[in-house]
């Protein structure tokens, strides 16, 4: 099945018991025990959260489609992730797969910002992460390094 959502592509491909989401932009993601209909309330609900939340803080200094892109990643991480411990233990079993305001301020959405605009934009990616997490140049730049040494242990 394939869908959109702004300018994303978005293809779900149903596999046993777990659906496999992919996006025209290169993400990948199993979600076991999913079904098409969760999965597509889930992105869209989740997608509108995180693209609006966002679209408040950038106020057009990002493209609309960087913006968007950007949205989906975050988004299809967390799904994946809130899912995932859904099926790792027990007490999460009932998990609302809604995604959580507080985890924007978490260093893995951080992640998943800085690594978009690396991958999109390899020689001038800090002023977009700058505006997107709302850093000084110096704040992003420690940040960034620190993220770096993380990834690389």
């Amino acid at each position: 099945m394939k869908y959109k959502i702004d300018h994303n592509e978005i293809y779900l491909i149903f596999e046993k018991d777990w659906i496999r989401v992919k996006t025209d932009s290169g993400d990948n993601l199993p979600l076991h025990n999913q079904t098409k209909e969760e999965t597509t309330e889930i992105i869209h609900k989740n997608y509108k959260i995180v693209k609006d939340y966002y679209q408040n803080k950038v106020q057009n200094k990002i493209s609309s489609l960087d913006l968007e892109r950007v949205s989906l990643k975050i988004v299809l991480f967390y799904f994946h992730m809130y899912n995932l411990w859904r099926q790792m233990y027990k007490r999460e079993k009932n998990r609302d797969l809604t995604f959580i305001s507080k985890d924007f301020e978490h260093p893995y959405t951080s992640s998943q910002i800085i690594d978009y605009f690396k991958s999109t934009y390899p020689d001038n990616y800090a002023p977009k992460c700058e505006i997107m997490l709302d850093m000084t140049p110096e704040k992003f730049q420690e940040f960034a390094k620190n993220k770096e040494q993380f990834d690389n242990m």
